[in-house]
């Protein structure tokens, strides 16, 4: 959080001092105040309350429009500070920017995906079996290492390498693609890219017995091997034209529901035709059967392939749930901050996991609503926010409710603040007033301005 608010502060000052110029007089900018960390979790629990409540922009969050109003918005937090927060949201210092390096396309966003990607594998151990898989965050905007993948939900966005555990879809590590320059890690520099990708994500897992569902863009006999020999099993589906698959298995003619098998110590590969021939890997399974019944037939299909359809959904599952409740549908011109917002959504639906994994009993939704409401609740603050935009319904909340004059709070900048009566500004008259409608966020004459406004 302390990366967030630091951060915050000096994008803003670094803009604002290079732009000062050009700033128009009536630009929000201007209104620009130094903020708290406080202030950056309120605004993560507004952020995450919007994941639930869909609206096309965020300026509707904060309509007085009777139809679309939400008020606890506006309570909570000003339209403009919420809209200054958005805009200099930021996550590094611009000034220590390298353009030489490979890191200089995750620069902005690299302090928080270090800090990440190094809590969650600290605060869990994962269950057996892992599955490693890409997935894409959807973004259609100018970025050079902008990718295609038709097979994803979003088929435009930023590639990324995910390990999930499989029956959970727990995110444990991770990588982004950026191109050619992508950082893949030094320990496994001279495989290749495929296998360091594995290899990489799965460092801080081997020698522990664990078994990894991969498909066939990682598998080759060279990784399963060296998995083999640091305690890890593989299982996967092949592509033919590998290094080290035998001729024979390439040429083996087989009948629908035949499989044929060849062994090298640990690993198995073997091939198998249903309504195509399938090739899969394995350092865990023999060429035994299992029986399933399918449209009211009995048929016979190879057990690492069960297995295999069972456990290789992780990534997808992540994916999915991510759908749901997803803070990063926000939209965002700056790939960093949507990059930002996904890993939030990764981040809650983690949290979110392990609560369950300790016996939590709430759905989802309940879960995501109850942590933003506890943010706003810790560290939000009572704002004195200024009128906005008068309703333009007929039937306003402030003539169907309950509402009650009060004297305003007192500030950090005044002890009794007053307040423009928007009846008398309605008259051609400018009159301040200590009381305000509380509900309404109005200033108003005790009488009988309040009278008038209410009814």
């Amino acid at each position: 959080m302390n990366i967030l608010h630091l951060s915050y502060s000096r994008y803003a000052n670094q803009f604002i001092i290079k732009n000062y110029e050009n700033i128009r007089p009536r630009s929000r900018v201007r209104a620009w105040t130094q903020t708290d960390a406080n202030e950056i979790k309120t605004f993560l629990g507004l952020l995450l309350l919007q994941s639930v409540c869909v609206k096309p922009s965020y300026e509707m969050y904060f309509s007085k429009r009777e139809s679309i109003e939400t008020p606890f918005f506006s309570k909570v937090m000003t339209e403009r500070k919420f809209a200054l927060i958005c805009k200099f949201l930021h996550f590094s210092n611009n000034n220590e920017i390298d353009e030489n390096t490979s890191q200089r396309k995750l620069f902005k966003i690299k302090p928080v995906l270090d800090h990440l990607q190094k809590r969650f594998m600290e605060v869990y151990i994962p269950e057996q079996n892992i599955s490693i898989d890409e997935s894409l965050l959807g973004w259609k905007g100018r970025l050079t290492w902008k990718q295609y993948i038709p097979s994803k939900r979003k088929r435009f966005g930023i590639k990324l390498f995910i390990l999930a555990e499989s029956s959970t879809g727990y995110t444990y590590n991770f990588l982004i693609y950026t191109g050619a320059d992508t950082n893949y890690g030094d320990s496994f520099a001279s495989e290749p890219l495929s296998a360091r990708v594995v290899l990489e994500l799965s460092n801080n897992i081997l020698d522990k017995g664990y078994c990894l569902f991969l498909d066939n863009y990682y598998t080759s006999v060279d990784l399963a091997e060296k998995l083999s020999m640091r305690r890890t099993d593989c299982v996967g589906t092949m592509r033919l034209n590998r290094k080290g698959i035998p001729k024979k298995l390439k040429e083996k003619k087989l009948e629908h529901g035949e499989a044929y098998a060849l062994f090298r110590k640990k690993i198995m590969l073997l091939k198998y035709k249903d309504k195509k021939e399938i090739v899969m890997i394995s350092t865990l399974h023999d060429n035994q059967f299992v029986e399933k019944t399918k449209r009211g037939k009995v048929m016979k299909k190879p057990v690492v392939i069960e297995h295999y359809n069972k456990k290789m959904g992780g990534v997808d599952l992540t994916d999915n749930m991510l759908h749901f409740y997803a803070m990063s549908r926000t939209h965002l011109k700056k790939y960093y901050r949507k990059i930002f917002l996904h890993f939030l959504d990764i981040t809650v639906l983690n949290s979110y996991i392990l609560y369950k994994k300790l016996g939590g009993r709430k759905s989802r939704l309940n879960f995501v609503i109850d942590l933003a409401e506890k943010l706003i609740e810790k560290y939000g603050r009572d704002k004195n926010c200024k009128a906005g935009r008068r309703s333009k319904t007929k039937n306003a909340s402030r003539l169907i409710e309950k509402h009650f004059p009060s004297v305003i709070p007192s500030t950090t900048h005044k002890k009794k603040p007053t307040k423009r009566c928007v009846v008398c500004r309605g008259k051609g008259k400018r009159k301040e007033s200590i009381y305000w409608c509380e509900s309404c966020k109005t200033g108003l004459c005790a009488a009988p301005c309040f009278g008038l406004y209410h009814s």
